[in-house]
């Protein structure tokens, strides 16, 4: 009998849990996050409402008060827009390395959820809304690491959100085959 392959590093068994999570179809995914929050959805909620910018609450607030609650699965919020507004752009779980520099200083981290307009990075530092980044990864499908220049439209100490300045027509051509790709 072998023992599980213990992954090195802080975050080994994370990895391996993005992995299962992100394998599973989303109708379990959401079956699994009901059994892990219990009854406290509203306490979930509320920790990470208590979590964003006055900016991201004034946004959340204005697009739930005048959206009907029937829609409300079938759309995602979005925070990150200065425009209070639905997401145009599907959004995939991941977890990718990545390399980023903000100023004159390198880090490296993971991007947890990605889509054409932006990408989520986890991080322990809260940087503050609107410092430009370079951001350079290389997606599962792909060989070569593509870079994009984007700026931070949120920020926790989870990790913060980045929109992309510019996408070329290539970048948007492998990012969307990612994004549709089945697991």
């Amino acid at each position: 009998m072998s023992a599980p392959d213990p992954t090195p590093g802080k975050f080994g068994i994370t990895t391996r849990l993005f992995r299962l999570v992100g394998g599973m179809p989303k109708d379990q995914q959401l079956i699994l996050l009901r059994q892990l929050m219990g009854d406290k959805v509203s306490n979930h909620l509320y920790k990470l409402i208590v979590e964003m910018t006055e900016e991201q609450q004034i946004n959340l607030f204005e697009q739930i008060s005048r959206t009907p609650q029937m829609e409300l699965p079938l759309q995602t919020v979005s925070i990150e827009e200065a425009e209070a507004s639905m997401r145009e752009n599907a959004r995939k779980p991941c977890l990718i390395k990545a390399t980023y520099r903000i100023e004159d200083r390198n880090y490296r981290s993971y991007l947890l959820d990605i889509s054409i307009g932006g990408v989520f990075i986890e991080a322990d530092t809260v940087f503050p809304v609107g410092r430009q980044l370079l951001l350079k990864f290389a997606l599962p499908n792909r060989q070569q690491p593509i870079t994009f220049a984007g700026k931070i439209v949120w920020s926790t100490a989870r990790g913060f959100g980045v929109k992309f300045d510019k996408v070329s027509a290539l970048q948007s051509d492998m990012l969307t085959s990612f994004i549709e790709q089945k697991e």
